[in-house]
């Protein structure tokens, strides 16, 4: 993706968020909008979140003054050999007489004080040391916490989103959002609480401190600030921009992983190793390229935030160390004069550009950081996109949960299309009772498993309703509906697990009797009995260990396995060979006599077993009825079906 593309779906995340027209106003808008969202993702920890920042500000708070007698000891009293100030012998247990009313430290006491500094900084150290651990680690806590629950409702939300929205996105954009994206709330509290609150406090303190020494080392340090805004309101949309694009061209890249190995056995069967291998190749120097931009940018304004920070330091260097060797006197001398401090001295040049470059540093930290946030923005927006989309097919108010199914399902005049220029059903009618089984038949693109998908609420129809016992499944929970339709699938998906956890992936507590009898009926406690673990056997990614007729098998089991009133089998027996297909539909017929079953197939043995047959064309029902009254309709769509199959059939036995 280019940095104008990236652009373009700003503006539109910054219309989603209630923005309007453009310039960096508005993007900054974005912004603040996405991290007022971020805070409230910090509602629940709110309690441990308050709590680690006093910790750090209790610590910060001792820590202070302990430094600056550190500094002042060191560079005014050892080095120097100055008095010590009252505090300071009393600190460290000095006599006053000896160290406070006298001209200058003898040496060896000098050397003590020394000693009893690197004590009183080892000390302070250790004490404040494990505090920091502790509070670092309490915030890793918390933010891995939020994470969690953050991923928790990405997944919940891409799982309620319809086929709709699947069909039209790409697997690894999914994926890349729920981990890497959502991986920014991690930074949440460091960027929108920690440093914020911080370095505004030690920038307050350190412009409140040097202005007791001298109101115009105040005013340098303000003064970074003008210049500090003016690059922020710069870089920032363009850093934006180029947060987008990286993401974006590394979701790509993601989504290129991903269908790569998912396709591997096709892949390989090709001989397409080298295009697999030279697209992937341009994908990642077009993700290289774009993160290399993006943090090019940030390291840019960086620079450009540390020279104005640097500036303002040489400069007040340069006016305290005049200050200094002219020992002038402290602007605030009467109130710093408890502490023992009246005019300028090493000990407080060196303090005093500590604390000035820690008040510049501070505004520099506090820049970096929004350079950081423009990326972290980016990230949760990406996140906060999916959070944001509605699911088109959820419970209606009032549902009513379906409890079981005595009569059957009815489709009344249903209409449903996936294109607005072409419809999938055209006003289809038909029924399937409890107790028999219903064949729906018709070439490839007829509407056969859309009906079922409409069963099951994939999708809602846009004309007419589908009824069980009466009542319309949009009055009926989604829960309690698919509760009661277990389908078997034409793609026989089966999970990297083992064949037990397969076989019972609807039913997680099934006893081990009811996976074998659900196997048993599907016809595929043989084979497992030949695999090396049978029922614990490992099957690999996809169930590729199986051939296509063992996934199968496994497939209707599932569906057998779950117990419902009603059973969808979409061309459950394609894979299967004659002898096996004749078994599982007998046991199918005999195990689903109390149920309602909808068979989807092609295979006129199949067909035959059916108790009523529905043939389709063009997504209309054409005609129904039994097997025998749709092969004495002499121009009837079955017979031909049937006719065709059978020349087919014939035709290969020759060959």
């Amino acid at each position: 993706m280019n940095p104008e593309t990236a652009e373009r779906e700003s503006r539109e995340s910054l219309r989603r968020l209630g923005g309007g027209g453009t310039g960096d106003r508005l993007h900054f808008r974005l912004v603040i909008g996405i991290l007022l969202r971020c805070l409230r993702l910090l509602v629940p920890v709110r309690g441990h979140v308050v709590r680690l920042v006093v910790g750090f500000a209790a610590v910060a708070v001792c820590l202070a003054p302990i430094a600056f007698l550190l500094f002042d000891l060191f560079w005014t009293r050892v080095l120097q050999g100055a008095p010590l100030t009252a505090v300071e012998a009393a600190l460290l247990r000095f006599d006053p007489a000896l160290t406070v009313h006298v001209a200058e430290l003898a040496p060896d006491l000098r050397r003590a004080v020394a000693l009893r500094t690197v004590g009183l900084g080892v000390g302070a150290g250790l004490v404040t040391m494990p505090l920091f651990l502790a509070l670092w680690y309490y915030q890793v806590w918390i933010l891995q916490r939020v994470n969690q629950t953050l991923r928790l409702d990405l997944v919940d939300r891409l799982q309620s989103l319809s086929l709709r929205f699947h069909a039209d996105s790409k697997v690894g954009d999914a994926i890349y959002r729920l981990y890497q994206d959502s991986a920014m709330v991690t930074q949440l509290i460091e960027v929108l609480i920690l440093t914020p609150l911080a370095a505004a406090a030690r920038y307050l303190f350190s412009i409140a401190l040097v202005f007791c020494f001298d109101p115009w080392l105040a005013v340098m340090l303000a003064a970074v600030w003008p210049p500090a805004l003016l690059l922020g309101g710069f870089f920032s949309r363009r850093m934006r921009v180029r947060f987008r694009a990286a993401r974006e061209a590394n979701s790509d890249l993601t989504s290129s992983i991903q269908e790569t190995l998912a396709g591997i056995k096709v892949l390989k069967a090709y001989g397409a190793e080298a295009t697999a291998q030279a697209r992937f190749e341009e994908r990642s120097r077009a993700a290289f390229a774009r993160a290399f931009e993006a943090r090019s940018l940030l390291a840019i304004f960086g620079m450009e935030i540390f020279w104005t920070a640097g500036i303002a330091m040489l400069a007040s260097t340069a006016f305290a160390a005049l200050e200094t060797h002219a020992g002038d006197p402290l602007f605030a001398r009467r109130l710093l004069a408890a502490f023992g401090f009246t005019a300028w001295n090493l000990g407080l040049f060196n303090g005093i550009k500590m604390n000035f470059a820690g008040g510049a540093d501070q505004v520099r930290r506090m820049f970096t950081t929004w350079g950081r946030v423009q990326d972290i923005a980016i990230g949760l927006d990406r996140v906060f996109e999916l959070l944001d989309l509605e699911p088109d097919v959820r419970d209606a108010p009032g549902a009513l949960p379906l409890e079981t199914v005595r009569h059957g399902v009815v489709f009344r005049d249903v209409s449903f299309r996936y294109r607005e220029d072409r419809l999938a059903l055209d006003h289809v009618s038909l029924e399937a009772k409890v107790g028999t089984i219903t064949a729906i038949v018709g070439p490839t693109g007829s509407g056969k498993s859309t009906l079922m998908a409409l069963l099951l609420r994939l999708f809602d129809p846009e004309a007419g309703s589908i009824e069980i016992d009466g009542s319309d499944v949009r009055k009926l929970t989604l829960a309690s509906l698919r509760a009661r339709v277990a389908i078997a699938l034409q793609e026989n998906l089966l999970f990297g697990t083992t064949v037990r956890e397969n076989i019972r992936y609807a039913v997680p507590d099934a006893s081990d009797a009811a996976v074998r009898e659900a196997a048993r009926i599907a016809c595929a406690n043989e084979f497992i009995e030949r695999l090396p673990q049978g029922h614990d056997t490992l099957l690999g990614e996809r169930g590729t260990k199986l051939s296509t007729g063992q996934r199968q098998r496994l497939s209707i089991a599932r569906a057998v396995l779950k117990d419902t009133p009603i059973l969808v089998l979409d061309e459950p027996t394609a894979s299967l060979d004659a002898e096996t297909e004749m078994r599982v539909l007998e046991n199918l017929a005999a195990w689903g006599r109390e149920r309602a079953i909808l068979l989807i197939t092609h295979r006129l043995s199949t067909i035959r077993r059916a108790d009523r047959i529905v043939s389709m064309a063009d997504g209309r029902v054409v005609e129904s009825g039994t097997h025998d009254e749709l092969m004495a309709r002499v121009d009837g769509a079955y017979r031909r079906l049937v006719e065709a199959e059978t020349a087919s059939t014939r035709a290969g036995a020759i060959s």
